[in-house]
């Protein structure tokens, strides 16, 4: 966000759910996240194209955010390769793999948040990830 702004809010059906500005991704996000979608583990799910771009400085603002409001949280990070390919069986079950693995220690749950970063791929494979995973989890 710009220093001095407020990012202007989009009332949809009656309820001001878009937010619109520059440079909303880092700091505005992970505190809407923070104050709406509580949990003890995020978990950041992207393409190999957007990876580099944004997930540094957002990882960066979870960081220090939690630290500041001392919120136990923790951030995970998945990638998957660009493209309609990765809109697969084998995608989905590696990312779910990923999830219930005991490397995540714990792993994840149905209270843990799933965050979509990128386009129609992106959005779809993980809509459906989420959806279905253990019955359903926040996305």
């Amino acid at each position: 966000m710009h220093p001095h702004t407020t990012p202007t809010k989009v009332s949809i059906l009656g309820k001001e759910d878009i937010a619109v500005d520059y440079d909303l991704w880092g700091s505005y996000v992970v505190n809407d996240l923070l104050s709406n979608v509580s949990s003890s583990t995020y978990v950041l799910i992207t393409d190999t194209n957007l990876y580099e771009q944004y997930v540094p400085p957002f990882e960066k603002a979870f960081i220090e955010i939690t630290s500041e409001r001392k919120v136990q949280s923790r951030m995970l990070k998945y990638r998957v390769p660009p493209g309609e390919t990765s809109k697969s069986r084998a995608t989905k079950a590696g990312i779910e793999d990923w999830l219930l693995s005991e490397d995540r220690d714990p792993p994840c749950d149905t209270k843990s948040v799933i965050i979509a970063l990128g386009g129609g791929v992106i959005g779809d494979m993980i809509g459906f990830v989420a959806a279905t995973f253990k019955r359903g989890i926040r996305f």
